[in-house]
């Protein structure tokens, strides 16, 4: 009977050491993660200020959607287009704050930026929140979607 209750214990502390090593390499994996996608907002940022579409193409996937702050949805060709015509310029983009959250192949960007910028002529500096999602796909962290709202001068 003792030696089957050793047996037991022996295999639970077996069990509970297997289970917490992968959450122990899951968090390094997020740790890497997420200054990944930290690095990639930043270059992300540089290329829409100097209208780089090269960049954007790499961290962008094809099906990228955003969500604008009047509620438009748009492709990432037609934001590209309107980076590349002028609709949209920007002069400065800072990004204030950020937070990654990672879950398994997954990655949310919750965000503040200031910019200096003009849409269709017009003024459209300010600041904005941002929500951006990763998909990690063949090794990659690539943005598939992005909501920004207007944040109300106070």
């Amino acid at each position: 009977m003792k030696s089957l209750i050793t047996l037991a214990a022996l295999a639970a502390t077996t069990v509970f050491a297997f289970a917490e090593a992968p959450a122990k390499d899951m968090k390094g994996h997020d740790a890497m993660a997420v200054q990944t996608i930290t690095q990639l907002e930043q270059d992300w940022a540089v290329a829409i200020a100097k209208a780089d579409i090269a960049t954007i193409e790499k961290i962008a996937a094809p099906e990228w959607m955003i969500s604008d702050p009047d509620g438009v949805l748009s492709s990432r060709a037609k934001s590209d287009e309107e980076l590349k015509t002028g609709v949209y310029k920007c002069e400065a983009f800072k990004i204030d704050e950020m937070k990654v959250s990672v879950v398994g192949h997954t990655a949310i960007v919750f965000g503040l930026e200031t910019e200096k910028s003009t849409y269709n002529g017009k003024d459209s500096s300010g600041q904005y929140r941002y929500t951006d999602v990763f998909v990690k796909r063949d090794k990659a962290w690539v943005a598939v979607a992005t909501h920004v709202s207007k944040v109300a001068k106070s």
